[in-house]
């Protein structure tokens, strides 16, 4: 293989089995005895550098990202692996947020698939070749220890316990908010879900939780005893947590005083509630695992998040669009009730969710728009927006027009001629069709 770019080497990549495309197919495709023979044959690249490891429902892209950020801002050269990406797989793996040099990726994959393919190990691989997920992990692993990561962290892609990430030894294991998702793969109750996310805490790693619903929070406390790990709740770490006054509709910043007497100002660029929650996640850990002389909020103020709390604006008219990729009951409330704080109640919803999601709950909490509008998530993922669509007008029924227009393109078109502020949510490939259409 002689990769020129990275998108030829992502697209052959992507040619493998892609569990993110195909969720029909059965739990079994979800193992890790591939992934250690992966890492054998490349010498447990995932040793070459300290990493930490997040899993969650909600927040944990985001969680992520502000660890990533911290450790860079204090002189660490440092990895980030996160999913799903919004415009370009080279999102998934970067230096904290920043893109490495493309012919990194592309010689980096071409080495990889080299060594795959003269070991002859492509067909000896139990259960058969690795997945498009497992292939971008062993990259990330590789890139991190090519560019000499000293930090690396490590957003799950699905679950926990069988994630393709979940074969390293982090120094800390970090759990947001757990909802109902994947059901058909994590179990159908919060507890069966948080047993899969709980996979992620290794024996003595110190766990660090968002606060959780009870049956999630006794899952973590059982799994944390079994494993002889402490288990850390920033919320009974944290005394109080104090706005601070600052300029500009979507930013915000707050001060946070632990009970030990320590306290660290915050300011972020997204708006929402929950997005200091996750914040707040992220500098308790850095707090904990870091020497005293570390700033465990700095960095994060820059930070960036592609399609979560993004506020853009449409380039000929000007109209406030905020994007966010929520996908759970708990994130699009969340989502409209920081979009109705900043942009008021006056707008519109651009809607679209792939297959398998609670719609009708999400409906539930997206009411009030001036008018409805459903699209199509683009074609990454299965969906069915004539089913969607028909969620929506029996829900809402008489209370505000609800329109199907399954073209992105049409759809934003439509939604920008209300001359309304709009909300674009549903699944972050709704949110990467919009934002390609606002360049």
């Amino acid at each position: 293989m002689n990769f020129k770019t990275s998108e030829e080497a992502f697209s052959y990549i992507e040619s493998f089995t892609n569990l993110e495309k195909t969720p029909n197919l059965t739990a079994r495709e979800y193992r890790l005895d591939r992934m250690f023979s992966l890492l054998e044959l490349f010498d447990q690249p995932q040793q070459a550098f300290s990493s930490i490891h997040v899993a969650g429902s909600k927040g944990k892209g985001s969680t992520s990202t502000f660890i990533a950020a911290a450790l860079k801002a204090n002189g660490f050269k440092t990895g980030l692996y996160c999913s799903p990406h919004v415009e370009s797989y080279k999102e998934r793996i970067s230096a904290a947020g920043t893109f490495f040099e493309d012919s990194i990726y592309a010689e980096t994959a071409s080495e990889m698939f080299n060594v795959i393919e003269s070991s002859r190990a492509a067909d000896n691989f139990p259960g058969g070749p690795p997945t498009t997920f497992e292939f971008l992990t062993l990259l990330s692993f590789l890139i991190f220890k090519k560019t000499d990561c000293e930090w690396a962290v490590f957003e799950t892609g699905l679950g926990g316990r069988l994630d393709a990430t979940n074969v390293i030894l982090p120094e800390a294991s970090v759990l947001t908010v757990i909802e109902l998702e994947h059901t058909e793969y994590l179990g159908d109750t919060i507890a069966l879900v948080a047993g899969e996310k709980a996979g992620i805490i290794k024996a003595g790693v110190p766990v660090f939780s968002a606060r959780q619903k009870p049956d999630a929070e006794q899952v973590f406390r059982s799994r944390a005893t079994d494993a002889g790990s402490k288990l850390f709740f920033p919320d009974d770490l944290i005394r109080s947590v104090s706005p601070i006054q600052v300029s500009g509709s979507f930013s915000q910043a707050f001060r946070l005083d632990y009970g030990d007497g320590s306290s660290f100002d915050v300011s972020l660029a997204a708006a929402g509630d929950f997005q200091i929650k996750n914040a707040s996640l992220a500098v308790s850990v850095l707090k904990h695992l870091m020497p005293a002389s570390f700033d465990p909020a700095a960095g994060i103020a820059e930070t960036r998040l592609p399609g979560r709390m993004e506020l853009l604006h449409h380039p000929q008219s000007g109209i406030p669009l905020l994007l966010d990729g929520a996908h759970t009951v708990e994130s699009a409330r969340s989502a409209v009730r920081a979009f109705r704080q900043r942009l008021g109640e006056d707008a519109v919803l651009l809607f679209g969710a792939v297959s398998g999601k609670d719609v009708e709950g999400m409906a539930e909490q997206l009411r009030g728009f001036r008018e409805v509008v459903i699209s199509t998530p683009g074609d990454f993922k299965k969906s069915d927006p004539d089913a969607v669509f028909d969620i929506f007008s029996k829900l809402y029924s008489a209370e505000v027009p609800v329109k199907l227009i399954k073209s992105p393109a049409e759809a934003l078109k439509a939604a920008v001629n209300l001359h309304l502020p709009i909300l674009v949510t549903g699944s972050f490939y709704m949110v990467a069709e919009i934002r390609s259409l606002l360049k």
